[in-house]
């Protein structure tokens, strides 16, 4: 009999809690303050050349200079105070069952790494990939490192995954929420469109794919 080594991936932002996780730490720092004015500057001034907010996401010019744990620190408290009670119950109910089921469970966000980082270490998943940042002497250079976990890069690094771990993709199962989460649900065997975006959810209905509200 031969055996087949399955896993289940799960996306962050708007499927294992409803908001953005970054946009969320983000407001909680501009709300404290800890964003240097010239780093809001260089980033809306960047914003306004690319015309593309997805676009000027990935530029974390506004992280430029700061000190790491003083960073870490605060998204701890963000995370435990706004983030963690906005998990989906039902979301941590499927993260358990493909456990018990033997499944390797990954989170895979786009969002800042020290954030995945606690949802990974919360629901102990055995995996987790998230857009790196550099740091260079205890302080974030604004600069991202590696492939950025976003649109097809997520199929990409599902299939190194799948590579490098033995997954049968065919037989695992993927859940995301946004369009650009397609390509990667399109390789699974068990694709599952979480509070689907508009353009997802008629990808999904094309497809057969399972949609959950």
């Amino acid at each position: 009999m031969t055996l087949h080594k399955t896993c289940a991936i799960f996306d962050l932002d708007g499927t294992i809690i409803r908001a953005s996780s970054e946009q969320v730490f983000l407001s909680t720092l501009l709300g404290q303050g800890e964003i240097p004015i010239s780093n809001i500057l260089a980033w809306t001034s960047y914003l306004l050349k690319v015309r593309s907010l997805s676009v000027a996401k990935a530029n974390k010019i506004y992280l430029r200079g700061l000190p790491v744990r003083r960073v870490e620190e605060i998204a701890e408290r963000c995370f435990a105070g706004i983030l963690r009670p906005s998990i989906a119950p039902h979301i941590s109910e499927l993260i358990h069952a493909h456990r018990a089921a033997g499944r390797t469970v990954v989170v895979m966000s786009g969002s800042l790494s020290f954030l995945v980082r606690f949802f990974h270490e919360h629901f102990q998943t055995d995996l987790m990939v998230a857009d790196e940042l550099e740091t260079v002497d205890g302080r974030f250079t604004g600069q991202r490192v590696g492939l950025r976990p976003y649109d097809e890069n997520k199929a990409k690094l599902a299939e190194q995954l799948a590579a490098e771990h033995g997954f049968d993709l065919s037989r695992s199962y993927a859940y995301g929420n946004h369009h650009t989460d397609a390509h990667k649900l399109a390789l699974f065997g068990y694709p599952v469109a979480v509070n689907p975006d508009r353009k997802l959810w008629k990808i999904a209905t094309e497809k057969g794919w399972q949609i959950e509200e």
